[in-house]
């Protein structure tokens, strides 16, 4: 089975009604099939603005007294070895973006209210640097350093994201 009739068949099992879906669970059951390999569709709204939960009120809130704190920003780095397809690596992070809303939402104030926007069509920008020129261990390492406290200590925007 193929993951766009994977896609399709767990999207249609989310309109199902109680009863047909206990029948489709039977029949996969039956073919030896394992439902939990179905990927979960992703749900779309169409809201275009939501009000803020209270958690988010108080985000944006301690945001606005100090925009450049890194105090709710978590980070993290990977060290990869070997080829990379770079490709399969955007298409990754724009698939994770993609089915994450909370990746994807920033806030707009109006005024004294303040709503959650789900932004469409974003990606994430990937920089690529080859370290590899640097002969020296210690030097390659040290501008990696650099670079990864350079990255890290660059504070997001709530109001325009993006957020990874």
């Amino acid at each position: 089975m193929t993951g766009t009739t994977a896609a399709r068949i767990a999207k249609r099992f989310v309109g199902l009604s109680l009863e047909q879906r206990q029948q489709f669970l039977a029949r996969l059951r039956q073919e030896g099939k394992d439902f939990s390999l179905l990927p979960v569709p992703v749900s779309r709204h169409d809201f275009s603005a939501i009000p803020l939960s209270f958690a988010q009120q108080r985000l944006l809130f301690l945001w606005q007294l100090d925009p450049l704190s890194d105090a709710y920003k978590m980070t993290t780095g990977l060290r990869l070895q070997g080829p990379l397809n770079e490709s399969a690596l955007r298409r990754a992070f724009d698939h994770l973006i993609e089915r994450h809303e909370v990746l994807r939402t920033v806030f707009h104030t109006d005024g004294d209210q303040a709503q959650q926007v789900l932004l469409h069509d974003q990606t994430v920008a990937l920089d690529s640097i080859d370290l590899s020129g640097l002969a020296d261990v210690e030097l390659r390492d040290a501008e990696l350093a650099l670079r990864v406290i350079t990255v890290t200590s660059q504070p997001f925007d709530l109001r325009t994201g993006p957020l990874l």
